[in-house]
Formats: structure tokens, C-alpha cells, sequence
């Protein structure tokens, strides 16, 4: 798209050098990896420089163990962090972890106890199935909660995720930069036996250098989620959406730059396999967000009540509509910047039998009539059993 190649050439040409296959990578440092952190200030109690190494340290690990990585390990299968309190990191700058071409590697690292964090690596999931981050609290084999992923370069898996958090309290991804070439989603949240409430997505870069691939996800995808806090962040390029959520409540959205996104910057609710007929996102706050180049509208709010949009930046979206309230939406409130919002609320939120009226001031227009279509393809991915809402 063109407005993704004239503002990321750099990052495309990176992202284009980094999958080039005729290079088998070895310990030399991916190109991305100049956007990771400089320096490495945890100091760690062990340090490894191969693939056995990583792997009989987490085996050893206990509570409070720091893993240092020195250089770039190339891994052909999976690794799993299964002990509490646990802190993968950088031994020097720029070190961190690569899917070997043809290994079967899913995903890099999959935090799968309480409070492990993965610090300021380089992570190349380029070859790799699903995602360079994982974390599961499925309640049998995976636990994982609280758990941080933050100060990564990270290369997204072609058809996967960027980051891909199923089940576990208070997950925190944080000042992280992606670069996703054709994934199916960005950052994946999503509830499972454990629920995802309380994570924190903030300050990170999320770069689609190719169409996103998900019908309903987006850069960022909160699914069944709760007080939630998602500020700050840069989704940029042909994402399906730059936000994604469904199920959402009590959470805050706010000072968001959200600009390419194929069909809205905002989208609420989109029906997934299990959420068709289900809860509204509600309660939410949205502000302060700076949206642009959506291919449809800014925001849609489907399936929506109690919702607050205040303070956004709408212009220069498809068609000078700055959002969309369909009918499946009520009692949200939007506060405008001169653009047009189309208004067809008409949705009972507090069951009394009353249609709950959107309140919208500021627009420049409000139309009502105008429907752009709410149906998504029902193409259906699944990770270890799990289906990615």
C-alpha cells in the first residue's frame, strides 16, 4: 500500500533483508535487531551462548534465576519458562533467539508460570509457526500469570502472532517493537480456563510490512478482557484493524497512534467462533487516540454500550467518517472532531425493553442509513488446540 511504502521504507527494506532465505542465520544479529535495546542492566546468574545451554538453564531454573543470552542462538524447538519468577534477557546487546529455517519451532518462548519475564532480547520468529511470545494458563499444564514481555525486537511469524497470551492475570507487554510480515494478529489476548484481566499493552511499535491475514483481529486484539489498559502504542500499516476487541469492559484506551489499517483503527466486537451473540463491549473509555488512512472508518462500534469516545483525532479517515455506530450499539457517548459519524444505534443495553440512544456532538455531520458490512469470513486458526478469538 502506498501509504505504508512511502512512510516505512527503512523498516520494509529490513523486514524484506531479514526473510531472505538464501541467508542461513547463524550468530550474526538479524537486521531488525538495531532497534533493540543498547544496553543490558539485569545482571544475570547464568549465561548461555547455545541452544543446550538455554535449554539445561531453564531446566535448572529456579525462583529469582536470570538467564543472560549472549549472541544469537539459533533454536529448533520451542522453549518453555515452567518455574515462577524467572527473567530471560540480554547477556550483551542485541542477543536473543532465532527459529531455525525448517526446525518446526511454533513458538520461541512460552512463559508458562507466574511473574517470568522476557526482557530486551531479539526475537526472530520469521521461520517459526506461531508467534515469537507466548503465554497459556490453561489451569493443567500451563500457569502462567503476571507474566512481562518487555523491551524486545521482535520479527513476527508469517500467519501467526506477534505476541499470543491465552488465559493468565495481569500480563504486561510493554515498549516492545514488531515487525509483522502477513501475521494473523498482532498482540493476542484471550481468555482460556484463566481469564486476561488486568494486562497492561503500552508503548509498543507494531509494523505490518504486509497485510494482516486475521478477518477479525487486528495489531491489537484484547478478546474477553477487563480493565485493561492499552496506551500509547503505534499500530501502523495494513492491519485488519489497528485495535480489535470484543468482549471488552472497564478498560482504557487512550493515546493510541493507529494509522493503515485496512478497514477501521477501532473495531469492537466482531463476532468470533465463540462470541456470536454474545456480551457488548461496555463501559470503556477511549481517548485521545489519533486514528487515520482507515480504509472504512476510524471506529466502528458493533455491538457497543456505555462506551466513551472523547478526545480523538478522526481526520482523514475513508470518506471523511470519523466512526460508526451500528445498530447493535447504544447509550455510547462520542464527543467529535469535525468529522462525519454515522449513527444507527438502536440497541437495548439495559434490558428494559428501551432502545438506549447513542449520544453523539462535535461532528460535523451525523447520517444515519449507512451500514458497511459487519460479516467477516469464518476462517478459523488454532494454536495447540486453542482457537484464536
Amino acid at each position: 500500500m502506498k501509504r505504508l511504502t512511502h512512510a516505512f521504507p527503512l523498516l520494509l527494506a529490513l523486514a524484506a533483508a531479514c526473510q531472505d532465505s538464501s541467508a542461513v542465520p547463524t550468530a550474526t544479529r538479524p537486521l531488525f535487531a538495531a532497534l533493540a535495546p543498547s544496553a543490558c542492566p539485569t545482571p544475570a546468574t547464568v549465561t548461555v551462548s547455545d541452544e543446550a545451554g538455554l535449554r539445561a538453564a531453564l531446566a535448572a531454573a529456579t525462583p529469582g534465576t536470570v538467564i543472560g543470552i549472549r549472541g544469537m542462538i539459533g533454536i529448533t524447538q520451542d522453549d518453555t519458562i515452567a518455574t515462577a519468577d524467572v527473567t530471560l534477557t540480554c547477556a550483551t546487546p542485541g542477543s536473543g533467539l532465532f527459529a531455525v529455517a525448517g526446525s518446526g519451532v511454533q513458538d520461541l518462548l512460552i512463559a508458562a508460570a507466574k511473574r517470568d519475564v522476557v526482557d530486551r532480547l531479539v526475537l526472530d520468529a520469521s521461520q517459526a509457526g506461531d508467534s515469537p511470545l507466548a503465554g497459556f494458563n490453561d489451569g493443567t499444564t500451563f500457569f502462567a500469570e503476571s507474566i512481562r514481555f518487555t523491551n524486545n525486537a521482535a520479527m513476527c511469524a508469517p500467519g501467526g502472532e506477534c505476541v499470543f497470551i491465552s488465559g493468565g492475570l495481569g500480563a504486561v507487554v510493554t515498549d516492545n517493537h514488531f515487525e509483522a510480515p502477513g501475521s494473523f494478529s498482532g498482540i493476542q489476548l484471550q481468555v482460556d480456563v484463566a481469564r486476561v484481566d488486568g494486562a497492561r499493552i503500552e508503548r509498543n511499535t507494531l509494523v505490518a510490512t504486509a497485510p494482516s491475514i486475521g478477518p477479525r483481529q487486528g495489531g491489537i486484539r484484547p478478546a474477553d478482557a477487563a480493565d485493561v489498559v492499552i496506551a500509547d502504542n503505534t499500530v501502523v500499516g495494513p492491519w485488519r484493524n489497528g485495535l480489535s476487541g470484543a468482549r471488552l469492559a472497564r478498560s482504557r484506551v487512550q493515546g493510541n497512534q493507529l494509522r493503515g489499517a485496512v478497514r477501521n483503527g477501532i473495531r469492537l466486537s466482531d463476532a468470533g467462533p465463540l462470541f456470536i451473540g454474545g456480551r457488548p463491549a461496555s463501559d470503556n473509555l477511549f481517548s485521545n487516540n489519533r486514528i487515520a488512512a482507515s480504509g472504512e472508518a476510524g471506529i466502528f462500534a458493533h455491538l457497543a454500550c456505555r462506551n466513551a469516545f472523547i478526545g480523538n483525532n478522526l481526520q482523514g479517515n475513508a470518506g471523511d467518517i470519523g466512526a460508526i455506530f451500528p445498530d447493535s450499539s447504544g447509550a455510547n457517548t462520542l464527543t467529535g472532531n469535525g468529522t462525519i459519524v454515522v449513527d444507527d444505534g438502536a440497541f437495548d443495553c439495559d434490558a428494559d425493553g428501551l432502545n438506549d440512544p447513542n449520544i453523539i456532538t462535535g461532528a460535523a455531520a451525523v447520517r444515519h442509513g449507512l451500514h458497511l458490512g459487519e460479516a467477516v469470513s469464518g476462517a478459523v486458526r488454532t494454536v495447540r488446540g486453542i482457537t484464536v478469538q
